[in-house]
């Protein structure tokens, strides 16, 4: 097949044309159907294409459609690393992921948050707060030994994070180890300058 000429091809060209039209109207959804359909029509004609890959990403990012939008970025990039636009929607894709997983209403128990989290984690793109929503959702759906493992992880891998110490202790004190949640706890409170609730041994403080 000649990729120049081939009536297929131009066809594409103008769905693709479309689909960023759609976009710009604030029709992402309708965008990202399109997208789709023509990435079965590329797969058909054994066609690759980065490029379609990283707009069906920016379709399905805008669409809400987080999960759908990180998968295919990962591949537009695999396909093409060297990409600024491909890397730029990449952080913009995560960063959005990461802040799912942190927000202060998200349930313990969402049934997403193990999903989101394996796609950052295997990225690489996991943050503390991911780590440590990941370890409240072990707690909350019956495995609280695996959360306590991926606490003592994260406050072993980020011992600056106040954060961790106070998810650990926190974990801790609902397994009723009082012992490990104060030493959790004290952890947590010199980072944030406040009065250690113990006294230690052969440490003077003036």
């Amino acid at each position: 097949m000649n990729r120049l000429t081939d009536a297929r091809v131009q066809r594409m060209l103008h769905d693709m044309r479309r689909a960023y039209d759609l976009t710009q109207e604030r029709k992402p959804e309708e965008a990202l159907e399109l997208y789709r359909a023509l990435l079965g029509e590329a797969q058909g004609l054994t066609l690759e294409s980065a490029h379609l890959l990283w707009a069906l990403a920016v379709a399905a990012d805008y669409s809400g459609e987080l999960e759908m939008a990180f998968d295919y970025i990962v591949r537009a990039i695999e396909k093409d690393p060297l990409a600024p636009p491909f890397r730029n929607s990449f952080e913009l894709i995560a960063r959005r992921l990461r802040a799912a997983l942190a927000a202060p209403e998200r349930a313990r128990d969402d049934a997403s948050t193990p999903r989101l989290y394996e796609l950052l984690a295997r990225a690489g793109e996991a943050d503390v707060a991911s780590h440590l929503a990941m370890a409240r959702h072990l707690a909350a759906t019956g495995a609280p030994e695996k959360a306590t493992e991926l606490a003592r992880a994260v406050v072993l891998l980020y011992p600056a994070a106040r954060e961790a110490w106070l998810c650990a202790a926190e974990l801790a004190r609902a397994q009723g180890d009082a012992e490990a949640a104060t030493r959790y706890g004290a952890e947590a409170a010199l980072l944030d300058g406040e009065p250690v609730p113990f006294a230690v041994p052969g440490v003077a403080r003036g």
